[in-house]
């Protein structure tokens, strides 16, 4: 069964208790990308990962855990979600067929303490048929290109998908909710 989970990036916590933003699971791209993936035949879930603002491992990891994770999964990630991602799957062993990282994040600068510290494992590429990487010129997040330099310096074979002015590829600053470009990547 072919199956994807989104998982979201980090907040403040102010956006977090707003009224004026929707929960992090269904923000930016993410309801509209499950949307066309459940129509695409896929199991998709959106997963709320605890405390955002705030995360520990541990607890993201409680949750994760917890899903059915295949060589027929697909994960797609934003931000420190990507991060997550990234440990997760170093950590684990486990096979997937796609990794998607938008906006990827491991917070080199450690300002969320140890949440996203992990070794990049060099045999990650053994366990994941793609990864894809989406990064805009115009990041405005200290610490995503050096991550993406990380990822590409660890897996060169990952496939980097660039633009120039999606900066965060949030809502916002992507102007819309679509994500066409990140569809065709999961769903070629």
């Amino acid at each position: 069964m072919k199956r994807a989970y989104i998982l979201h990036g980090c907040c403040d916590r102010d956006e977090y208790y707003s009224d004026a933003h929707p929960s992090p699971s269904n923000h930016h791209w993410i309801p509209w990308l499950q949307k066309q993936l459940v129509m695409k035949g896929f199991q998709c879930q959106t997963p709320e990962m605890p405390a955002p603002y705030a995360p520990v491992y541990e607890d993201w990891l409680a949750i994760f855990e917890g899903l059915p994770v295949d060589e027929e999964t697909s994960l797609i990630a934003h931000s420190c979600g990507a991060g997550f991602l990234l440990k997760w799957l170093s950590k684990s062993g486990a096979r997937i067929d796609k990794l998607v990282l938008v906006a990827p994040w491991l917070d080199p600068e450690r300002y969320l303490g140890n949440f996203l510290q992990c070794r990049l494992k060099p045999g990650l590429m053994e366990q994941v048929n793609e990864i894809h990487v989406f990064y805009s010129e115009d990041e405005p997040v200290s610490g995503v290109k050096e991550t993406v330099d990380m990822i590409m310096e660890s897996y060169p074979v990952a496939k980097v998908h660039g633009f120039e002015t999606h900066g965060h590829f949030c809502r916002e600053e992507m102007g819309t909710d679509r994500f066409l470009e990140l569809l065709k990547v999961v769903t070629p």
